[in-house]
């Protein structure tokens, strides 16, 4: 009786109306943009990159994108953290609003990203100029997609987007050069909707350059100045920086559908038939291995069992070794081998819960409090 009310109590539970809420997962459906909508550009943290003067990893940390000593212009009434997916949260992104503005089909050249210059102190130049040496990238979103640079494959000349673009670089004399500046190309597909085209995001490409002669002028326009001046930020005084981007915008015919296609490249794809190979024979000679192991830890029940098949109800009368040893009772896992075909208790129950997944959510939080005490 208890058991049937503990069966009607669930049951309840899962039928009652209770009010449920849905959000949507960036990326999974096309975003269809009228000309002249806004595009949000997102900004995510700083990672590391291969330097440039070693090709080497000499971090593994990354920086938020607002983080102080960056002095990077954030929107008017402070950031806002973007709702993410699963995997970004796991990735560990930290996905945020900025103050770029975007209009879809409509170019801008030379915008300042905010009005005030930034000023770099001592301290800040310091902690910037270590992040160039080091290789860090910037990385945006644009629709979900990621701002890119064009790379080119030594071995087959293949172009692809690589996602991520440098933080600075380095001069002929080994000085870290800051990147203020950002020319943005923006690859966009038409789709018709009736008698008005709408238009979907299908590659983001961001050139990064260095001009420390920009600057916003006294009537509100921009002098992005040039390439020639570069900015280096004095780690013994302060440094002005002024922001400043660009848009342009370019109609491709790759579809919404296949343009992740140019951003997964996949390096040396030749068939590498020696590891196959040594790995097939690998997987063999272990399989081989173990047979023999338990072959020969099996053998002696083996035999037994076929002695006990050829015992007849005239040989249990005698008291031989032989008759002994064949119907001796069985130990260890030979007497629960059959207990995998036992129903468990609330199968209905247990049903539910794996069907549900929270074996893994058990799992997660185990995890997570064992890090947690470290």
């Amino acid at each position: 009786m208890a058991f049937n009310k503990r069966t009607f109590s669930i049951y309840s539970l899962l039928a009652a109306p209770s009010l449920t809420t849905a959000f949507y997962l960036p990326g999974v459906a096309p975003t269809s943009y009228d000309e002249g909508q806004s595009v949000p550009l997102y900004v995510n943290h700083l990672t590391p990159g291969l330097a440039q003067q070693d090709e080497q990893l000499h971090s593994v940390f990354s920086y938020d994108y607002y983080h102080p000593a960056f002095h990077f212009c954030a929107p008017e009434n402070g950031p806002k953290y973007i709702r993410e997916s699963l995997g970004s949260i796991l990735f560990g992104d930290r996905i945020q609003s900025s103050p770029f503005e975007l209009f879809m089909g409509k170019n801008e050249t030379c915008k300042a990203v905010c009005k005030e210059e930034a000023k770099f102190d001592s301290r800040s130049a310091k902690f910037t100029n270590r992040r160039i040496i080091q290789g860090y990238n910037f990385n945006w979103l644009v629709d979900g997609l990621p701002g890119a640079q064009i790379n080119v494959e030594s071995v087959t000349e293949a172009k692809f987007y690589n996602p991520g673009f440098a933080l600075g670089s380095l001069n002929d004399n080994g000085q870290a050069v800051f990147n203020n500046h950002f020319d943005i190309f923006i690859e966009y597909h038409a789709v018709g909707y009736g008698a008005k085209d709408k238009y979907r995001v299908v590659g983001v490409l961001v050139q990064p350059d260095s001009r420390g002669n920009s600057k916003v002028q006294g009537d509100g326009t921009v002098d992005c100045g040039s390439s020639d001046v570069p900015v280096i930020l004095d780690e013994d005084s302060e440094t002005g920086v002024t922001w400043t981007y660009s848009v342009y915008w370019r109609e491709s015919s790759t579809p919404w559908a296949t343009r992740w296609d140019k951003y997964l490249h996949v390096y040396d794809p030749k068939i590498h038939w020696f590891s196959l190979i040594n790995s097939a024979v690998f997987v063999v000679f272990l399989v081989g291995m173990v047979s023999m192991i338990l072959v020969r830890a099996l053998r002696k029940d083996i035999a037994r069992y076929n002695r006990l098949d050829m015992i007849n109800l005239e040989d249990l009368d005698g008291t031989s070794a032989a008759v002994e040893d064949g119907i001796q009772e069985d130990s260890g896992w030979k007497l629960v081998h059959g207990d995998v075909f036992r129903c468990p208790k609330s199968p209905l129950l247990l049903s539910v819960l794996v069907g549900n997944g929270a074996q893994l959510f058990m799992m997660t939080g185990a995890t997570v409090r064992k890090f947690t005490w470290w």
